[in-house]
């Protein structure tokens, strides 16, 4: 199936479990080579088949690239990633050459979740603007695994205490950027933030902020502070089979109106966070590429009254969006420029 969307705004309109989500599911797979809803790449591909396979080709203003991945059923078959006709070995290298923005139902959690989904918003908004960023949290990610693996063996009387100190050194070397990106980015973040929520919100008074949460913050270098925090925590980590420090713990503290917004708002302040959130996202990303992102909107403005539906899409301008909706009626005042039907994994015109 191959799909070449105008430039504009294009509507899938199609009854809930036709597919609609697919389709921009695989267009985030392209942007970022993983899904927006599944840590699993299996769960991506049609029960039955071994594999599938996702392309596409971008046109910026400078620029043209082609980008694709396939995935695998089998566990032990790596996915495989395209970058302009050239497999390429890390799945870093095909960060920025398309970017996306994506509203869904499940952007709730940024607000309800644990910290971990938080982290998870940073993380992939600045792998897409910086590879080198992308290269550091897996740096990270494969240190702590291997302190993680170190501490259970120690916690069974086996290996030296001494060898946590080569994975100490590692952590605290990828930390170090890692701590400073996310600072940078969160008050970047909690600047545009602030004013799309008030202009969504239509509440001047309800001033939303971000503030990024961590053990590392304070003047003296990331890296530094989490090699004593490592190693005052030695024993408590092996007692516990885990490592209490580092960017891994740390948090994006989401506060309206001076109060913890996970604790007191309201379903309606939640969902406006998040939008707020997600153009502060479009910004910062078209800062960086000097090119708006690709906007996919999975279902989400049958969410909001209508107020707030025309303030949002007032705000988005002409980006080329994607859009999903069970129900055209919802759309009321937009003039798409293009409406297609899914029906069973197929896109039809309507």
């Amino acid at each position: 199936m191959t799909i070449m969307p105008p430039g504009g705004v294009t509507v899938f309109v199609g009854e809930n479990g036709a597919g609609k989500t697919n389709l921009l599911e695989a267009i985030h797979l392209c942007c970022l080579g993983k899904s927006h809803r599944t840590p699993f790449d299996r769960d991506m591909i049609r029960i039955g088949c071994k594999t599938s396979a996702v392309y596409a080709r971008v046109q910026r203003h400078l620029t043209k690239d082609e980008v694709g991945v396939r995935l695998f059923s089998q566990q032990n078959m790596r996915k495989t990633i395209y970058v302009n006709g050239k497999t390429v070995p890390r799945i870093g290298e095909l960060m920025g050459h398309m970017t996306c923005v994506m509203f869904s139902p499940e952007d709730m959690a940024i607000v309800k979740g644990a910290p971990q989904v938080r982290r998870s918003f940073l993380d992939m908004l600045l792998s897409q603007c910086q590879p080198a960023y992308f290269y550091a949290i897996q740096t990270y990610h494969t240190a702590l695994k291997q302190r993680n693996a170190l501490l259970r063996l120690l916690a069974r009387d086996r290996g030296s205490p001494k060898q946590l100190e080569v994975w100490d050194e590692q952590l605290a070397k990828a930390a170090a950027p890692i701590v400073r990106m996310r600072q940078e980015a969160a008050m970047t973040l909690s600047d545009l933030a602030k004013e799309h929520y008030s202009f969504i919100s239509g509440h001047e008074p309800e001033v939303f902020v971000l503030r990024y949460q961590g053990s590392l913050s304070g003047p003296k270098d990331p890296g530094e502070m989490l090699m004593d925090q490592l190693a005052t925590s030695r024993l408590d980590d092996i007692r516990r089979l885990t490592t209490s420090f580092g960017p891994h713990r740390d948090d994006l503290r989401l506060v309206l109106a001076g109060q913890e917004m996970r604790s007191f708002a309201s379903q309606g302040q939640m969902r406006t966070a998040v939008l707020a959130m997600r153009l502060a996202e479009i910004n910062i990303l078209t800062r960086a590429h000097r090119d708006a992102p690709l906007l996919l909107l999975d279902d989400v403005l049958s969410e909001l009254d209508e107020g707030r539906r025309a303030r949002l899409m007032g705000r988005l301008g002409n980006m080329q969006t994607l859009l999903t909706t069970t129900d055209l009626d919802t759309l009321a005042g937009m003039k798409p420029d293009c409406v297609l039907q899914v029906k069973d994994g197929q896109v039809i015109s309507p």
